[in-house]
C-alpha cells in the first residue's frame, strides 16, 4: 500500500519535495547497514533452498492497457505529478466491471523512488537467489529461486489468491517436485492474500455461510514473512473512501476508488471499534453495512460526489451513479465476508510466520463523528473535530505508533490471535522504505535461510 503522510493526510507528499526529504535523510542520518552478502555466506553456500515469492501490496505492481501496451500505472513521470488517476477506475463496457487494464511487474521504482528494487537486490545478491520465470526449468545444482507475483490492484484479491496458486503450481513443476514448499514475502496487503491462500487456497468461500479451511496450505507454503501487514485493516482505506486518496499534487476522486474491491477488502476489520463520538467513547458502527453510507450520505452516496458522476459521465451518469453504488453495497458485503473468514483458525502446524513492520510513526487509528445540521461527518484528524471537549485526548483517540499507513496493532495482532504470528521485528520505518531498510533486509534474510 502506499504510505500516509506522518500523522497527516494519506498520500505522498509533492514529488520534489519528497525526493528532496528523501536525499537530505539519506545523506544525514542512514548508516550503510550491515555486509548482507558476508553475513549469509554460509547460509547461501546450500544448494538446496525453498523458491521465494515476493506479493507486493496496493499499487505495487505496474498496470498496463492490453491493447495498446501503454503503462497506466504508474504511467509517465507527468502522470505522477498530474494525473488524478481516474481512468483506473473498473467501470468498463455497459459498466461490466471488465476493462483492458491487466497486470504488469512489479514495481521496482517509482519516479526515482524504490519500491521493491532494494529487496528484490538483497535476494539476488546476498540471498544469491536468481530471478525466476515461471514456466522456466530449474536444473539440479542451480535452484535458488526468487519471483514476483504482479496482480491487478484493483480487483479483489481472490484474484490474487488464484494466481499465487497457479505460481506455485508451475514453480513445482519448473522444479520437479509435486511436493514442493516455497516461502513468501508478502508487503502490506500482499500479507492478505497469503493469509488467505493459506486458509483456503484458491477458493472463494465469502459466499459460503460456514467455510471451512483448507488443509494444503501449510504443505505448499514453509514461510511467510508479513511486512506492513493490515491484520486488522487500515483507518487510511476509511479515509479515502470518504475525501478521495491524495498522491502527489492531485487526488484519486472517490468514485474511482470505489471501484476497487481491495480498498474494501483494508477497511478497518469488523472486530475493531475505530469511530468515537466528540466526548472519546466508542460507537458501534458498523463500517460494512451500506446503509450507514447511505443515511449518512458517505462516499459514493454523498451529493458532492453523486453531482460529480452525473457531471462527468452526461448522458449516462444515472446509470453509472447507480452501478456505482449497487457495486459499493456489494463491496461492503464482500469485504465483511473476507475480513470474517480471515479471523477462522487453520491448520498451521509445520508453518512459520513472522510479522515485520515499523512502530515509530503516527498513524491513523480512528476517527470521531459529528453532526453538524443535519449531516454526519468523520474526522480523522484532531484539528478537524469542529466542536471539541476539551478534556478528551484526540491526538491520543485518533493516532497510534505504526508505519505512518498501518498501525502496529494492525500489524502484529496480537491481541486478536487468529494470525499465528510466531515472531516479529519492528524498527523505525516508512511503510514503503521498509523494504529498502538494511536492518529489516538482514532480519529477513536471517528469517528465510536459517534452517
Amino acid at each position: 500500500m502506499i504510505p500516509a503522510r506522518p500523522g497527516g493526510r494519506t498520500g505522498f507528499l509533492p514529488l520534489p519535495l519528497l525526493l528532496l526529504l528523501l536525499l537530505l535523510s539519506g545523506c544525514a542520518t542512514t548508516p550503510r547497514g550491515p555486509d548482507l552478502a558476508a553475513l549469509y555466506a554460509r547460509a547461501t553456500a546450500a544448494e538446496t533452498a525453498p523458491p521465494v515469492i515476493v506479493i507486493p501490496g496496493l499499487m505495487g505492481s505496474s498496470l498496463v492497457d492490453a491493447r495498446s501496451g501503454e503503462s497506466v500505472w504508474p504511467g509517465r513521470l507527468q502522470d505522477l505529478a498530474f494525473s488524478d488517476y481516474a481512468r483506473l477506475a473498473r467501470i468498463g463496457p455497459a459498466w461490466a466491471g471488465e476493462d483492458s487494464i491487466r497486470a504488469g511487474s512489479i514495481l521496482r521504482e517509482i519516479g526515482g523512488i524504490d519500491i521493491h528494487g532494494a529487496l528484490l537486490d538483497t535476494l539476488e545478491h546476498a540471498g544469491r537467489f536468481r530471478p525466476g520465470q515461471a514456466g522456466e526449468p530449474v536444473q539440479d545444482g542451480d535452484r535458488r529461486r526468487f519471483y514476483t507475483l504482479a496482480y491487478d490492484w484493483r480487483q479483489p484479491n481472490i484474484v490474487a489468491v488464484r494466481q499465487l496458486h497457479a505460481l506455485i503450481d508451475q514453480i513445482r513443476l519448473d522444479h520437479g517436485d509435486p511436493t514442493l514448499r516455497v516461502d513468501l514475502i508478502a508487503h502490506s496487503n500482499g500479507g492478505l492474500i497469503a493469509q488467505y491462500y493459506l486458509r483456503y487456497g484458491p477458493y472463494d468461500v465469502l459466499e459460503q455461510a460456514d467455510p471451512q479451511p483448507w488443509a494444503e496450505g501449510r504443505q505448499r507454503v514453509r514461510r511467510v514473512a508479513m511486512l506492513g501487514t493490515p491484520n486488522l485493516g487500515a483507518v487510511a482505506s476509511l479515509q479515502r473512501l470518504l475525501e478521495g486518496f491524495r498522491f502527489t499534487v492531485r487526488t484519486v476522486p472517490v468514485w474511482a476508488l470505489a471501484t476497487f474491491p481491495t480498498v474494501f477488502e483494508t477497511l478497518p476489520h469488523p472486530l475493531t471499534q475505530v469511530v468515537h463520538d466528540r466526548d472519546g467513547q466508542p460507537l458501534a458502527l458498523d463500517l460494512f453495512d451500506a446503509t450507514v453510507w447511505r443515511d449518512n450520505r458517505w462516499s459514493v452516496f454523498s451529493p458532492e460526489v453523486e453531482q460529480r458522476v452525473l457531471r462527468d459521465f452526461g448522458a449516462d451518469g444515472p446509470a453509472v451513479l447507480a452501478v456505482l453504488q449497487d457495486e459499493f453495497a456489494r463491496n461492503l458485503w464482500r469485504a465483511r465476508q473476507f475480513n470474517e473468514a480471515l479471523a477462522r483458525p487453520f491448520p498451521s502446524a509445520g508453518l512459520r510466520i513472522a510479522a515485520f513492520g515499523g512502530d515509530c510513526g503516527a498513524t491513523l487509528a480512528g476517527a470521531v463523528l459529528e453532526v453538524e445540521e443535519g449531516r454526519a461527518m468523520l474526522a480523522f484528524r484532531p484539528r478537524d473535530v469542529r466542536r471539541p471537549n476539551a478534556e478528551v485526548d484526540y491526538r491520543s483517540l485518533l493516532e497510534a505508533p505504526g508505519d505512518g499507513l498501518v498501525t502496529r496493532t494492525s500489524q502484529d495482532a496480537a491481541d486478536f490471535g487468529f494470525v499465528p504470528i510466531q515472531q516479529s521485528f519492528f524498527l523505525c520505518e516508512n511503510h514503503a522504505r521498509l523494504l529498502a531498510n538494511r536492518y529489516f533486509q538482514n532480519n529477513l534474510l536471517n528469517f528465510l535461510l536459517r534452517p
